[in-house]
């Protein structure tokens, strides 16, 4: 899981805010597709923008190539024709859509921004928001509810990990997990014959583990790449 001038990878995760489809008055709400160009490559990726019960904008980054689908920005603002979007993920840093709508509102150019580094983008608007709906599964064991801890090694680095599994009156249940500080993202959540198994329709992350008898601990493995990596929850 890393994030580097060529690439967009996330390791992520917790359940991100639900947006309220935008009304039209929103000048920035929407579907957005366009590419980050790189002197390497062309990423394609896609931006949806809407503004919740509040009237505060928010949205989700997709990138097919860098297996995101409905990433959470960490942050999203306009100040006139000025637009400004933020990635955070599990390693240091925020990277940053610096760019202006154009008069017709129908186009965001400027540059992606990492560290010292930029490169230019451009974002379409390409119809109305997709920003999915809370994910829900099925009511879990109630030894699982509640807030778990633990830590993710990459790169040298001890990166902190929590999830929360929480049941609800309608006997669904919903999971969420975040890395390194990075946003929450939706985990769908299975338990079966003691094994507990979690994917993220966000990310490539999965993780499957099972739980100690005295209720305390989730030991198991974490799967996003070729090889999986031992983690442990514990309350």
């Amino acid at each position: 899981m890393t994030l580097s001038t060529r690439t967009l990878v996330a390791v992520a995760a917790l359940l991100p805010a639900f947006f309220i489809a935008a009304d039209t008055g929103a000048p920035l709400a929407g579907h957005w597709e366009g590419a980050i160009s790189t002197p390497l490559e062309e990423i394609v990726v896609a931006v949806d923008l809407a503004t919740d019960a509040s009237g505060k904008l928010g949205g989700t980054f997709s990138s097919p190539s860098q297996g995101l689908n409905g990433f959470p920005l960490w942050g999203a603002s306009s100040d006139g024709s000025v637009v400004k979007l933020e990635l955070k993920m599990a390693d240091p840093g925020i990277r940053t859509f610096d760019g202006r709508l154009s008069p017709d509102g129908q186009t965001i150019q400027g540059q992606f921004l990492i560290d010292v580094y930029a490169v230019p983008f451009t974002l379409k608007r390409s119809g109305e928001a997709q920003i999915a709906p809370p994910l829900k599964s099925a009511a879990i064991d109630a030894k699982l509810a509640g807030a778990w801890r633990g830590s993710l090694e990459v790169a040298g680095r001890s990166l902190p990990l929590t999830l929360t599994l929480t049941n609800h009156a309608d006997r669904t249940a919903t999971g969420a997990w975040s890395a390194g500080g990075a946003p929450a993202i939706p985990v769908a959540i299975a338990y079966d014959g003691g094994t507990l198994t979690l994917t993220s329709p966000v990310t490539p992350a999965s993780f499957t583990g099972t739980l100690s008898a005295d209720g305390t601990q989730i030991s198991g493995e974490l799967n996003e790449g070729a090889k999986p990596v031992p983690v442990v929850f514990t309350r």
